[in-house]
C-alpha cells in the first residue's frame, strides 16, 4: 500500500474511521492531562525534582511521537483492509467475466464449421423449409449454451438468412462488424450498437465466417449475440454479500461503465476516473464521496479479450464503519499469527517507555520521601507534592498504554476478521468457477451428440474404416478447440467404442465400456439430457499407463429420423487434474513473482471426504481426508469460515458448497455435491 497516498488523504480517512477517531481523540485528552500534570509539576516540585520532570517531559514527547505512529498504522492497515477487498471484488468482477467469454470464442470457432451451416449456406436454392430446420438446430444449440439471446445467420452481401429471436426484425445487415468478420482469419469480438440487434442498446457479438471446406471460400458470417445483461447480473447477485454501500462495474477502454450493479447510482454509459496505476482514489459522484479502485483482467488461458476493466465503488463514509470481532482471542493472534509483528512493535514501544516511566516514578517516589525529612522547609513542601503529582502521570501513562493495547486487540482482531472473510470469499470464487467450467462441459457434450455426421454414421449397419477416419477427424477438430479435455469418444449402443479424437487414445477403439454411465446415457431420449460419470479412476484418463480420476461427460446421439431411437453416445474425458489444479491456484493469494503464499492451499473434496484435486502436492485425487462435521453440513450455495491453531500457526479455514450455475446442478437433472476448501496461514 503506497504510505504517500494514504498521508494524502489521511485527514479525509480518519474522519470517516471512528474507531482510529476515537482512539485519537482519547490519546490527545491524556495528552493534555499528562502537559497538566506536568505542569503542575514543574510550579511545586522544580528545585527538587526538575531533571526528573525533564525525563517525564522527554517521556510524554516520546509517547506523542508513538501516539502519531499508532494512528498512521490505524489509518494504512483500515485502508488496506478495505482497498484489498474492493481490489479483490473488482478482480473477480473481470476475470469471471473474462473465464466465460474465453469460452464464447471456442463456440463461435465450432459452430461456424457445423456441416448443416455450411450445407445451408452453401445451397442457393434455399426453402423455407430450409430455413425452418436450420433454425430449429440453432435453437437446439441455444437451448444447450443459455448465455446467447440470439444467434445470425447471414451471407456474404449481410442478408440474414436465419435467426432465432422473433422480436428481432432484421433482415439485412449493413454493420462493418460483417466485412470485417469476412477477412478475418478467425472470430471477432465486437461491443457496441449494432443492426444486427435493432432496439437494444450496446451488444457484445462473436462473429466467425462460414467457409467452405471444399475451397475455403467464405459462404457467410456467423453471429452469436451474448447475453451481456444476465450475465452481468448473476456475477453481481453473486457478490451482493458485498454490502448495500458496494457498486460494481465493468468499464471499457474509455472509462465508461457497460455494467453497473447499482445504475441508479452509476447508470452504463456513464464515465469514471480509473487510474490503473494508484491503489486507490477517492472521487465524487452525485455528492456522495467514493473509494475506487480499477483493476485489469488477468485474463484466462492467454485470452484477454477487449480491453475492460474492473471497477468497485465503495461509499466512504461507511467504508470503515465495521466492528471488530471480539469473539478472536487477541493474545493468541500476538502469538501465533504472522502478520501480528508489524502490528505490535508501536505497543511494545510504548510498554518500554512505560516501564521506565515506572522507574522514574518510583525513583521520585523515594526522593519526595527524603526530601520530607530535609531541614529545608520549602523542599520539605515539595517534597509532601511531588508524589501526588507522580501519581496523577502514572495514571495517565497507564490510561495511555491501555489505549495503545486496546486500540492493538482491535486492529488485531480485525485483521484477522478480514483474513477469515477473504479466505471464504476465496473459498466461494473457487467453487463458482468450477461449477461455471463444468456447465460448459454439460454443453458441449450434448451439443457434439448432434453432429449430422455421428448420427448417419451410428445409424449404418456397417461402420466401415472411412466411417472411422470420419470420425476421427470431427472430434479431432473438435478437440483442437476445446482443449479442456484429454480425449472425445463415440460409442455404440453396446457400449463399443468406435473413434476417439486423441491419436495416442485410437487403442481404446473396440473395447466395449460396462460403466454405469454408458447404460445410462443409452437410455437418455432428451437431447436436453446428459450423464456424468462419477469421479472415478480410469484408463481413459492415463498417463504413461497409470490411470487417474476425472469425469466423463456423456450425451446420447439418437437417430435423425426417430429422436426416441439412441444410436450411441458421446465420451468427453475431461482434463480434471490441470485444470482444477488452475482453479484453485488461480484464487490463492500469492506474491510478488506469482507463486503461492507459505501455508496457502486450495482443494475440491466431496462431502464424504473424497478429494478431486489439491493444490498441495503431498496430496492425491482419490484419497479420502478428514473434514470439519460442519463443513460437511452445508448445503447448496452455503459458506463458513474457521481460525484454527495448527503447530503453533493460525489458518483461516474457508469452505463453500457448490450451488451450480444457471440452469446447471440446478434444474434437478444432475446432482453432484462439491466442497471447495481454501486454507491460508495468517
Amino acid at each position: 500500500m503506497n504510505s504517500t497516498l494514504i498521508e494524502k488523504h489521511s485527514k479525509q480517512l480518519l474522519q470517516v474511521m471512528p474507531n482510529t477517531s476515537n482512539c485519537m481523540s482519547r490519546l490527545t485528552r491524556l495528552d493534555r492531562q499528562w502537559t497538566m500534570a506536568t505542569m503542575t509539576g514543574k510550579i511545586n516540585c522544580s528545585r527538587i525534582a526538575q531533571t526528573l520532570i525533564d525525563f517525564i517531559i522527554k517521556t510524554q514527547e516520546n509517547f506523542s511521537g508513538l501516539k502519531q505512529n499508532l494512528i498512521e498504522i490505524l489509518i494504512k492497515e483500515n485502508t488496506h483492509k478495505v482497498v484489498q477487498e474492493i481490489s479483490a471484488a473488482a478482480q473477480v468482477v473481470i476475470d469471471i467475466l473474462k473465464r466465460n467469454l474465453f469460452e464464447r470464442t471456442a463456440d463461435v470457432g465450432f459452430l461456424a464449421t457445423d456441416d448443416d451451416l455450411v450445407r445451408f449456406l452453401s445451397n442457393p436454392e434455399r426453402t423455407h423449409q430450409d430455413v425452418s430446420i436450420i433454425e430449429d438446430r440453432l435453437r437446439e444449440y441455444r437451448d444447450k449454451y443459455t448465455v446467447y439471446n440470439e444467434i445470425i445467420i447471414l451471407d456474404t452481401d449481410g442478408y440474414v438468412c436465419a435467426h432465432l429471436d422473433p422480436t428481432n426484425k432484421i433482415t439485412t445487415s449493413t454493420d462493418p462488424l460483417i466485412a470485417e468478420t469476412l477477412e478475418a482469419a478467425d472470430y471477432v469480438e465486437t461491443y457496441r450498437k449494432s443492426d444486427l440487434a435493432l432496439n437494444t442498446g450496446e451488444v457484445l457479438i462473436y462473429s466467425q465466417a462460414i467457409k467452405s471446406p471444399d475451397t475455403g471460400g467464405c459462404l457467410g458470417v456467423l453471429c452469436l449475440i451474448f447475453d451481456f445483461a444476465g450475465e452481468m447480473n448473476g456475477i453481481f447477485e453473486h457478490l451482493s454479500e458485498l454490502s448495500k454501500d458496494t457498486i460494481l462495474i465493468v468499464l471499457d477502454e474509455r472509462g465508461y461503465a457497460i455494467a453497473s450493479s447499482d445504475t441508479d447510482s452509476v447508470p452504463t454509459n456513464k464515465r469514471l476516473s480509473m487510474n490503473l496505476d494508484q491503489d486507490f482514489q477517492i472521487i465524487n459522484i452525485n455528492k456522495t464521496t467514493y473509494l475506487s479502485k480499477t483493476v485489469k483482467t488477468k485474463g484466462y488461458q492467454g485470452f484477454f479479450g477487449l480491453p475492460w476493466y474492473g471497477h468497485v465503488l465503495k461509499k466512504l463514509d461507511t467504508a470503515f464503519s465495521h466492528s471488530s470481532d471480539n469473539s478472536f482471542n487477541a493474545a493468541a493472534i500476538r502469538d501465533k499469527a504472522h502478520f501480528s509483528g508489524r502490528l505490535t512493535h508501536v505497543e511494545d514501544a510504548s510498554e518500554n517507555v512505560l516501564s521506565d516511566l515506572e522507574l522514574v516514578v518510583q525513583n521520585g517516589e523515594i526522593m519526595a520521601a527524603k526530601k520530607c525529612i530535609e531541614p529545608n522547609l520549602v523542599e520539605q513542601m515539595e517534597g509532601r507534592a511531588l508524589p501526588h503529582i507522580l501519581n496523577e502521570i502514572k495514571k495517565i501513562g497507564d490510561q495511555v498504554q491501555n489505549v495503545f493495547q486496546y486500540s492493538t486487540d482491535e486492529l488485531l482482531q480485525l485483521v484477522t476478521s478480514s483474513r477469515l472473510h477473504d479466505t471464504q470469499f476465496l473459498a466461494q470464487l473457487a467453487i463458482d468457477i468450477m461449477d461455471r467450467n463444468l456447465y460448459e462441459r454439460a454443453n458441449d457434450c450434448r451439443w457434439w451428440a448432434l453432429t449430422s455426421d455421428f448420427k448417419l454414421i451410428l445409424a449404418k449397419q456397417t461402420i466401415d474404416e472411412n466411417d472411422r477416419d470420419r470420425m476421427r477427424k470431427i472430434l479431432g477438430y473438435i478437440n483442437s478447440l476445446y482443449t479442456v479435455y484429454t480425449n472425445l469418444f463415440i460409442y455404440d449402443r453396446s457400449g463399443k467404442i468406435l473413434a476417439c479424437s486423441n491419436p495416442g487414445e485410437y487403442n481404446k477403439e473396440g473395447r466395449i465400456l460396462n460403466t454405469g454411465y454408458v447404460g445410462q446415457t443409452i437410455r437418455i431420449t432428451d437431447s436436453q439430457l446428459y450423464c456424468v460419470s462419477d469421479f472415478f479412476k480410469t484408463d481413459l484418463y492415463a498417463t504413461d499407463g497409470k490411470e487417474r480420476y476425472t469425469y466423463i461427460y456423456n450425451a446420447s446421439i439418437t437417430s435423425h429420423e426417430d429422436s426416441s431411437h439412441v444410436l450411441g453416445g458421446i465420451g468427453i474425458v475431461f482434463d480434471s487434474e490441470p485444470e482444477f489444479e488452475a482453479m484453485l491456484t488461480d484464487v490463492l493469494p500469492q506474491d510478488g513473482q506469482g507463486r503461492i503464499i507459505e501455508g496457502a492451499e486450495g482443494m475440491f473434496v466431496e462431502p464424504n471426504g473424497k478429494l478431486i484435486a489439491s493444490t498441495n502436492p503431498d496430496r492425491n485425487p482419490g484419497e479420502t481426508i478428514n473434514l470439519d462435521h460442519d463443513f460437511t453440513q452445508l448445503t447448496e450455495g452455503e459458506s463458513s469460515v474457521k481460525l484454527i491453531e495448527e503447530d503453533g500457526s493460525l489458518y483461516a479455514i474457508g469452505c463453500a458448497h457448490s450451488s451450480g450455475y444457471r440452469e446447471y446442478k440446478r434444474d434437478g437433472d444432475y446432482k453432484n455435491d462439491v466442497l471447495c476448501i481454501v486454507r491460508v496461514l495468517i
